[in-house]
């Protein structure tokens, strides 16, 4: 879906990060809304804008849950390895760690994210 709409000059103000925002609906549905300009002639101001709006992915949503509570690089790496379903011993030797190091991580983002087992920490990672 793709809707168009004409810029109020107000373009110059807006910072340089891409344009885009996700948004959670309702039972586990997530969408991710992106914006661009379009064409390449006239003035930002007078071109149109157009806006797409998609399902967002689950590394998608796994992202923003990450950088939402400030994991680190390790944990991030850790939660992404954890949604393709891999027990502790597959972590460990995923992420080259021993399997104390990765229950060492989990705890840590466990004591971020309030979560006491792994599968609410997927749920409130994934948003179902």
């Amino acid at each position: 879906m793709t809707c168009s709409t004409r810029s109020a000059g107000w373009s110059a103000s807006i910072d340089t990060n891409p344009p885009l925002a996700r948004v959670h609906l309702s039972h586990g549905l997530w969408l991710t809304l992106r914006a661009g300009r379009i064409g390449n002639t006239g003035t930002p101001e007078e071109r149109d804008i157009a806006v797409s709006i998609e399902e967002s992915s689950p590394t998608e949503r796994l992202a923003l849950f990450a950088r939402a509570f400030g994991l680190t690089g390790r944990e991030r790496e850790l939660l992404h390895h954890l949604a393709s379903g891999s027990d502790t011993r597959d972590l460990a030797r995923q992420m080259f760690v021993s399997e104390h190091t990765v229950q060492d991580h989990l705890k840590s983002i466990f004591a971020k994210t309030s979560a006491r087992s792994r599968s609410t920490l997927l749920s409130r990672a994934l948003g179902t």
